[in-house]
């Protein structure tokens, strides 16, 4: 960046592997113009940084949305923060703040859910919680490893972590009493039971009340894509964070898929929550699906939904021109 004005209609903002890159060539196919800034460093060690790299970057480009990939729980507190009205300098940490920054940010829109949702969703512990209130199936959870029932398999779960940093599959009820010593005091944690069976993402984009979305099966090796017998756009390798080798992308009343609409439907609605989240679930052998997760952001599934027929930015985009076209995306409700 050069500090030369520039317009662009969409900054991705905070890319990380090959989400941002997807994100961004996909909103450029449709003819957008794009921008693309990373933010590399540990953003809850500078979050001030963090502010004054994304506030350079709206100003040097100019853009008329930003959609945020890492860390939206920064990107929310930074929203939040000039919503209720505190001066930028004060948000920068900055003394002195030029004004063609508060100019350019006063006419950008960031799509980015408030932040206690971002919060809430993030959190392993509040997310199982929220979901045993709503009469959403789940693996059981327990308090203490006292409470395991003898010989079942457990898996332990840090509160927030990224990309299955922070999983657990402990061999033995020792090594799970290991994981809870190593943790920082208060943290909290989840000890929950190991469903055997089949992992499931689904991807959802709601704004305004309308809800877009669509799944996969996750195939976590060469041998499991090609036993599943579909190549093409419905399979593609994955790249990048999480259990997935390859992608099948289920079509409209596969029942698991419409297990998790529902289950993501029921939480998103509850929540009024707008903009883009992922979902990720365990299918058992009697086919039952139980939610695992949430992920309030853009996640690994992008290009296999577009190269399927769902493009979640390009969704979100029209989403939030309101541009309401006859549907022809499946899954939209």
């Amino acid at each position: 960046m050069n500090g030369t004005s520039r317009e662009t209609d969409i900054l991705v903002f905070g890319t990380m592997g090959n989400v941002g890159p997807q994100v961004q060539g996909l909103l450029a196919s449709h003819g957008l113009r794009t921008s693309a800034i990373p933010f590399m460093q540990n953003v809850f060690r500078d979050e001030p940084g963090y502010r004054r790299t994304l506030v350079r970057a709206i100003a040097d480009y100019r853009p008329g949305i930003v959609f945020p990939i890492g860390h939206p729980l920064a990107m929310s507190r930074f929203k939040g923060l000039l919503d209720y009205g505190v001066p930028l300098g004060t948000v920068l940490n900055c003394r002195k703040v030029d004004d063609l920054w508060k100019e350019a940010v006063s006419n950008v829109r960031i799509a980015v859910e408030k932040e206690e949702t971002v919060r809430l969703l993030d959190s392993k512990v509040r997310c199982h919680i929220l979901a045993r209130e709503l009469g959403i199936m789940r693996p059981a959870v327990y308090d203490t490893p006292e409470d395991v029932p003898a010989g079942m398999k457990v898996i332990f779960k840090r509160d927030v972590s990224f990309g299955g940093h922070g999983v657990h599959l402990p061999k033995d009820i020792g090594a799970l009493e290991r994981l809870i010593a190593h943790q920082s005091p208060g943290e909290p944690f989840l000890i929950e039971e190991f469903i055997e069976g089949a992992d499931y993402s689904l991807d959802a984009v709601r704004w305004g009340g309308k809800m877009v979305s669509g799944g996969y099966r996750c195939l976590p090796t060469e041998s499991s894509f090609r036993a599943a017998g579909r190549y093409g756009a419905a399979c593609l390798p994955a790249k990048g964070f999480g259990p997935a080798g390859y992608r099948e992308v289920l079509h409209d009343g596969d029942p698991v898929l419409e297990k998790m609409r529902t289950c993501a439907r029921t939480i998103l609605e509850h929540l009024d929550y707008q903009g883009v989240c992922g979902f990720d679930f365990r299918a058992d052998t009697s086919g039952n699906v139980r939610l695992l997760e949430c992920n309030p952001r853009f996640t690994g599934g992008v290009a296999a939904q577009a190269a399927a027929g769902f493009d979640i930015p390009w969704t979100l985009y029209r989403m939030l021109q309101a541009d309401t076209p006859k549907p022809v995306i499946s899954g939209e409700n």
